[in-house]
């Protein structure tokens, strides 16, 4: 019935989106979760209920009451000043097992200051909302009225931590699911590798762990997505970025130590790997063991260079994803396995755009593998040059 209602009431369904814990019971509209101050300024949490009177095809009519009723302790402004809402004692029982504690009755005033009635449902709601929630917002900017981010988060089964109403709203639930219980690890937090982590947190993945030693500087911040600010410089990439996105995937794993013969049985048990390095040997020891090992994986890659002509021309690389693509492209430009001399490689800049499209290139070629996306070639490596805007593909069957 909340559903029906909110499809044709676009208030309703805009609550609902936003992440309010709203439901339409016993011919009331609720609204669960909502912060308030009690007399002592703490925060507490309280439901709303109004009844509606419905018209034609379900369409909420302009409200024909000022009053509503709560469940829960009597809100207070801040300093523990009464709000204008003639509270009062009330006992009602909107279904067995949900009875109220109050009734509020707020009577808005025209211009001539006398009573008048809401010009809508809209009007109401959002009249209490107001003069409840906000002081309590005020005082505690932690709180939130948005409960129903949480509840439909945990009704989804999956790590994530959001509802995932994207995939919901564009009727690709079934594609978004065939992640689940898929566990990733992603090997190197650079630039690239941090962007892949922006992407695959929105995802019904079930454990992504990231592996890498080195710590943030300065310079780490522009090429790393989201708003990680100074604080984070001297922590380690991995501690920051997980603590970072933690409001996004319970999931997340840091492993703060660069993957070598010691530890690398540690990538045993996944079910994909990114690997986003920028030391030549150690990318062909690890993609020639997953290879191996029957792991699929992606290597990233990217290059930057000044031109003749003052500008930039950039380009990106993802090789894999088995044994035959790590043998067609092991020891050329497409899966490089020797540094450059003097250190040439750490004298090219990088770019957070490049590095974002290097990633997407990587995270589009994961999915197709696990069936997100369709694949019609077979291609071991694919490349993309900034200067003529080409895409370019080799074969591993050639």
């Amino acid at each position: 019935m909340f559903l029906e209602l909110a499809s044709r009431n676009p208030f309703v369904r805009d609550l609902h989106e936003l992440g309010y814990h709203a439901d339409f019971l016993g011919g009331h509209f609720s609204l669960y979760g909502l912060p308030y101050l009690d007399q002592a300024g703490a925060i507490q949490y309280g439901d709303l209920f109004t009844p509606v009177a419905l018209g034609p095809e379900s369409v909420i009519e302009p409200a024909g009451t000022h009053q509503v009723w709560w469940r829960g302790g009597r809100p207070y402004a801040a300093g523990g000043v009464e709000l204008g809402i003639g509270a009062a004692p009330a006992t009602v029982q909107i279904i067995p097992g949900i009875m109220t504690d109050w009734a509020f009755s707020l009577k808005l005033r025209d211009d001539d200051q006398q009573p008048r009635n809401y010009v809508s449902f809209q009007e109401k709601i959002q009249t209490y909302l107001d003069v409840i929630v906000r002081p309590a917002i005020a005082a505690h900017p932690g709180a939130t009225p948005l409960r129903g981010i949480e509840r439909r988060a945990a009704e989804q089964g999956s790590p994530l931590r959001l509802p995932d109403t994207a995939s919901s709203n564009y009727g690709i639930n079934d594609l978004s699911d065939r992640l689940r219980r898929k566990k990733v690890a992603i090997v190197g937090l650079g630039g690239t590798g941090s962007c892949i982590l922006d992407f695959v947190v929105r995802t019904h993945l079930e454990a992504i762990t990231l592996f890498d030693d080195d710590k943030i500087h300065v310079h780490t911040l522009f090429r790393i997505p989201g708003v990680i600010g100074s604080n984070a410089i001297g922590k380690p990439k991995v501690e920051a970025l997980s603590q970072y996105y933690d409001s996004w995937h319970a999931g997340i794993t840091p492993v703060p130590e660069r993957v070598t013969a010691e530890n690398i049985d540690r990538l045993r048990d996944f079910d994909f790997v990114f690997v986003s390095v920028d030391d030549g040997p150690s990318r062909r020891f690890i993609v020639e063991w997953l290879s191996n090992g029957g792991i699929p994986y992606v290597d990233c890659g990217m290059g930057l260079n000044r031109s003749f002509g003052g500008t930039l021309n950039g380009v990106v690389r993802i090789t894999g994803i088995d044994r035959e693509a790590y043998e067609r492209a092991v020891d050329s430009p497409y899966l490089p396995t020797v540094n450059p001399k003097d250190a040439e490689y750490r004298k090219q800049a990088q770019i957070i755009e490049l590095n974002a499209l290097n990633a997407a290139m990587a995270v589009v070629r994961f999915k197709q593998h696990f069936g997100l996306y369709d694949r019609t070639n077979d291609a071991a490596w694919y490349t993309f040059e900034t200067a003529s805007f080409e895409a370019d593909a080799e074969r591993a069957s050639e």
